[in-house]
């Protein structure tokens, strides 16, 4: 008998869809309605699709778009349409698949974008939600078309955002997933816009859902598209700073410092100023209270990690404590260039600079305490002294791992403290290893840079040096590493290459200085030789960044090789032959002559200067 009701049911919904007045449609969509509320379980897959076919496109474009009026000037409310039309859509969503790739769906949703400003809010944000999950990799579907609303069409749901999350994962699912088909102008324009937006929007409200949100997005979203007018990115450090300032739970903590690295590392010239400076005009030191409180999370929770390496709260402990070590490279950045600038120092009194650097020291020690733990865990397991189950998550699969490199060799090569220096040679072991698999593996953090940088303080100290050289770091990976840059194709080869030769070179001039004996250094004459055949043409004009960045390496090489040529008129039984000191002559004439070209006179007097005979 139900079933006869049934498709009784049916029948009168296609016959009252299919009329041509909207009377005899709404009072179809009704029963249709009422039909889908009773029945849906029972309907056939082919039911459904002739159901939803039979539903004309523009009769659903028009009840979503009618705005209720008074009642006494009508006898049907017209949001009562509305809501019918959001209901019926919703639940075909549930019985139909890919709705955010079929058009009948998801070219509602400019209408819809709008209705939220008039009747239930919930039934229409979840609509929208559903239609913009278009997969990645689509050209076409729901994310693409809300993506190519304008911001005043995507202004109401921000406006109901601090009320419902839900509007975050549609405006973080669309910029990531959706823009691909907008001009990147138009599409980075817009992305700003809508930030200061939702910033308005959230006034006055907790602002944790808000940094998760910005964090969200700038970890996933297409650099290309980064807004660069940043109208949004002060308030937003405000945001962080009066969060940092106050009381917190586990939860908002978390917010405010994954929302502070994920703008630092998304503009790190430009986060650092809003982030680390007060306001000139307020009294309270909130920046400064920002920075002191991720120091005292990670004091504080460094000696936590170990013990939970095996515990399902790791991964998110692990990622709140590398984004804070994140933060605090960034700021240690920030302290190095603040010594030139006035303003800055105004805010950074001398007090305060004193006992941030007193913290930072403390904080160093205990970073580098931490990663010597891990590594030894390391080596204990990986020699069956003790089991894998105690390592848990490999030191190279941790976040933590090149946060914290990069914090401490970020400070390293900057400060002078021999102790620190001197504590960091029990982490060369470490660092060596991370070079060998960076220059075999793209998959793990590109970590030789900050590694370079580390070991440019470290190689200050005697224990420095001595652990470097018991390491086999220099002919395992520095060799290696400077001998591929030398030997390889332009066209394969990018300016962090170069920025890394340099570093490398570097390394080697602090070697070659701190060198007592008399003995020439292994890879010596390899390396001149590898010198003497590189490739260089003269140019009269810069491409770009690559081009400059090339012939600095080439002439920072230059005033390796001098040395080394140099080297040879020590007792050191180094034999050279004079065709090379001929290339090397020929390659520094090449670049003295772009210097020249381009009318450096620093740098072409620099490659004039040097003796290679």
């Amino acid at each position: 008998m139900t079933s006869c009701v049934m498709e009784l049911e049916i029948r009168k919904v296609h016959q009252l869809l299919a009329a041509k007045d909207d009377t005899s449609r709404f009072v179809g969509l009704l029963l249709l309605k009422t039909t889908l509320d009773n029945h849906a379980s029972d309907l056939r897959h082919e039911q459904v699709i002739e159901l939803w076919n039979s539903i004309s496109p523009r009769f659903l474009d028009r009840l979503i778009r009618t705005r209720p009026h008074p009642a006494s000037q009508q006898r049907k409310q017209p949001g009562d349409m509305l809501d019918v039309a959001v209901a019926v859509i919703y639940t075909f969503t549930k019985l139909l698949n890919d709705c955010a790739l079929n058009e009948k769906f998801y070219a509602r949703i400019p209408n819809l974008a709008n209705a939220v400003l008039y009747r239930d809010h919930t039934t229409v944000v979840e609509l929208i939600h559903v239609l913009v999950q278009q997969p990645h990799g689509q050209a076409v579907g729901g994310a693409t078309c809300f993506a190519q609303l304008d911001v005043n069409s995507w202004a109401p749901l921000i406006e109901i955002a601090p009320l419902y999350e839900t509007v975050l994962s549609i405006f973080h699912w669309t910029w990531v997933n959706g823009s691909a088909s907008v001009p990147v102008e138009e599409m980075r324009s817009k992305i700003d816009e809508a930030l200061l937006l939702f910033v308005s929007s959230f006034k006055g409200q907790h602002p944790t859902p808000l940094l998760d949100f910005i964090a969200l997005v700038f970890e996933n979203l297409d650099p290309n598209l980064r807004p660069l007018k940043l109208r949004w990115i002060q308030p937003v450090a405000r945001l962080i700073q009066e969060m940092a300032s106050n009381k917190q739970t586990a939860d908002g903590r978390r917010a405010y410092i994954r929302c502070a690295a994920a703008l630092l590392a998304a503009y790190p010239e430009k986060a650092p100023g809003p982030l680390f400076s007060d306001d000139p005009d307020t009294s309270r030191p909130i920046a400064y209270l920002f920075v002191k409180m991720v120091q005292v999370d990670i004091l504080s929770t460094l000696h936590l990690l170990i013990p939970k390496v095996d515990t399902t709260e790791y991964p998110s402990l692990s990622r709140r404590i590398a984004a804070a070590l994140d933060i605090m490279t960034s700021f240690v950045g920030f302290l190095i260039t603040a010594a030139d600038n006035a303003d800055t120092q105004k805010i950074l009194t001398p007090d305060r600079i004193l006992k941030l650097h007193e913290d930072l020291i403390k904080t160093i020690g205990d970073v580098m305490e931490y990663l010597r733990d891990r590594w030894d865990d390391f080596l204990a397991c990986s020699r069956g002294i003790e089991s894998s189950q105690s390592s848990g998550r490999s030191i190279f699969e941790d976040p933590i791992t090149p946060a914290a490199v990069r914090f401490v060799a970020t400070w390293l090569r900057d400060d002078d403290g021999e102790a620190l220096r001197s504590q960091a040679a029990g982490l060369i072991d470490l660092f060596a290893e991370l070079y060998k698999m960076n220059m075999s593996s793209t998959n793990i953090p590109e970590l030789r840079l900050p590694i370079l940088a580390a070991l440019e303080g470290i190689l200050q100290t005697s224990d420095g040096r001595e652990a470097f050289h018991n390491s086999g770091l220099l002919s395992r990976c520095l060799f290696p590493d400077l001998r591929s840059i030398l030997t390889g194709q332009d066209m394969a080869l990018s300016t962090g290459d170069y920025f890394r030769g340099s570093a490398i070179v570097q390394v080697f001039h602090i070697l070659i200085e701190h060198d007592e004996s008399s003995r020439p250094h292994p890879g010596s004459v390899d390396l001149l030789e590898i010198i003497a055949k590189c490739d260089y043409q003269p140019t009269k004009v810069m491409e770009g960044v690559l081009d400059r960045s090339r012939l600095d390496f080439i002439t920072d090489v230059l005033e390796l090789a001098a040395i080394l040529l140099n080297g040879a008129s020590r007792e050191a039984p180094l034999t050279l032959q004079q065709k090379t000191k001929a290339s090397i002559k020929s390659l520094a004439s090449g670049v003295q002559q772009s210097w020249s070209a381009l009318n450096d006179e620093s740098m072409t007097e620099r490659i004039a200067e040097l003796n290679f005979d």
